[in-house]
């Protein structure tokens, strides 16, 4: 990171307008950056759904709500029944896309009153790449009042690099990254057979983005517009953590991993906690220490026969273990008949760095807000999850040596009891960890946020 004292006495900080889309791996870093920004003088417009108003709030930004509800019934019921390549165009088309009509005027509005209320002053956008609320500009759509060009945007990616690449295979089957000629011409008919399956897509967008004022088609692949909106587009997380490009494009900027917010003072644990407590006080070499598991389903497409009951299944007769498992929401409990063991421990929803804090080894079915909260604590991790991008995070997680891919949405009690025993067993698994921790921690995200906005700054 440059020296940001010296930019901020030359340039006085532009307006931040965030948008976000409204769902939690979505807005959880954006909250986080937005409560960096307000508390380094910056003034922070940040348009999401209500789920979010409070944190929003709380972090000092001016709250403008996105009514969009995304959690349908029938989204539910697509995303379920498809893996891979297949389930995330399904969410582009009936999750992203179909958001649009909704976020773009919203998003117009608001831009439009910054410019009423702060006459003069320069805008910045701070755009979640998929938040769908900026692309028709790209195909014609008038721009909104008081702006006689788009205002400077700053585009941040809240998972892989889906990008098309040379060396890096789609998004879906998971594989490893191009090493030989031949892979290179796999690579090369993948994405051709991609980029023509989703010629329907880029028909939907038209057809919707023509509504909302575009007067052109879009001619693009989708997913590289995604990658391309605006200025630059931040990777928060570290280079290791992504497959190597040969071709990688010079918008693409590794921030690194935000950092561990700070426990909430008013945390409410459970009863159980001084036992954890008691536990991480032990010497690491201590026999009395118990390994503690930490097992989650994520917050979204929960359907705790396929990962949660297992790993709890698989572990309930481990006297060295302690489990502790989070449901993901609020007032969630297990069904009746769900027996486990008496060194399982279960919350319906808790902070996930609490427990990571004390955790040896992190099972989740690799959502990428998961799988950061892994990586910023240096838990090494067991994943299993095929839906939407979350085999290609776990391939890129085994990939960079801090996580085994269990490479099904389904594991076995078997296949999870073996991959956790490894983990816990062989050290490379924790210091390769610890490795990635250090890098990710030495980006500064915040701080080279921070600069990059001020690069931008009139």
């Amino acid at each position: 990171m440059g020296d940001v004292a010296s930019l901020i006495t030359r340039k006085a900080k532009p307006i931040i307008v965030a948008v976000a889309y409204p769902a939690f791996g979505h807005n959880s870093g954006m909250i986080h950056i937005s409560s960096h920004l307000v508390k380094h003088g910056f003034k922070v417009y940040f348009v999401s759904g209500s789920d979010f108003e409070g944190p929003i709030k709380e972090s000092g930004a001016e709250y403008i709500e996105n009514t969009f509800n995304f959690v349908t019934p029938e989204w539910l019921e697509g995303v379920s029944t498809l893996d891979g390549i297949d389930s995330f165009l399904f969410a582009l088309k009936e999750v992203f896309l179909k958001s649009t009509p909704t976020g773009f005027p919203l998003f117009r509005a608001t831009l439009e009153r910054v410019r009423d209320e702060n006459p003069g002053r320069q805008v910045i956008i701070f755009h979640e790449a998929m938040a769908s609320s900026v692309l028709p500009y790209y195909y014609g759509a008038p721009l909104p009042k008081g702006y006689d060009q788009l205002p400077k945007m700053i585009n941040f990616h809240t998972t892989i690099n889906f990008e098309q690449s040379n060396d890096v295979f789609p998004i879906g089957p998971a594989l490893p990254p191009a090493s030989s000629n031949k892979e290179r011409a796999m690579v090369k008919e993948m994405w051709d057979s991609l980029i023509s399956k989703s010629t329907t897509l880029n028909d939907y967008a038209s057809n919707i983005y023509k509504t909302l004022g575009a007067t052109k088609d879009v001619t693009d692949f989708y997913f590289d517009k995604l990658m391309n909106i605006g200025e630059v587009t931040l990777l928060p997380y570290s280079p290791s953590m992504e497959f190597p490009r040969s071709d990688l494009n010079p918008k693409i900027n590794f921030i690194g991993a935000l950092p561990v917010k700070p426990i909430r003072p008013h945390l409410v644990y459970p009863p159980w906690w001084p036992e954890i407590e008691a536990n991480a006080r032990l010497p690491v070499a201590s026999t009395d220490r118990k390994k503690v598991v930490f097992v989650t389903q994520g917050t979204v497409t929960v359907d705790y026969s396929e990962l949660l009951i297992p790993a709890l299944r698989a572990l309930a007769s481990r006297s060295d273990l302690i489990v502790i498992a989070t449901l993901g929401s609020r007032g969630k409990t297990l069904p009746d008949n769900v027996k486990f063991g008496a060194n399982v421990r279960v919350l319906d929803y808790f902070s996930y760095d609490a427990v990571l804090q004390k955790a040896d080894v992190f099972v989740t079915n690799a959502g990428f807000g998961s799988y950061l909260h892994g990586v910023v604590h240096g838990v090494p991790m067991v994943l299993a999850g095929t839906k939407l991008d979350k085999a290609d995070v776990s391939a890129r997680a085994e990939y960079c040596g801090i996580a085994i891919d269990l490479k099904t949405q389904k594991p076995t009690q078997e296949a999870l009891a073996e991959a956790i025993d490894k983990v816990l067993m062989e050290p490379k698994y924790k210091m390769r960890s610890i490795e990635i921790k250090k890098e990710n921690e030495a980006l500064d995200a915040l701080g080279t946020i921070e600069e990059i906005i001020l690069t931008y700054a009139e």
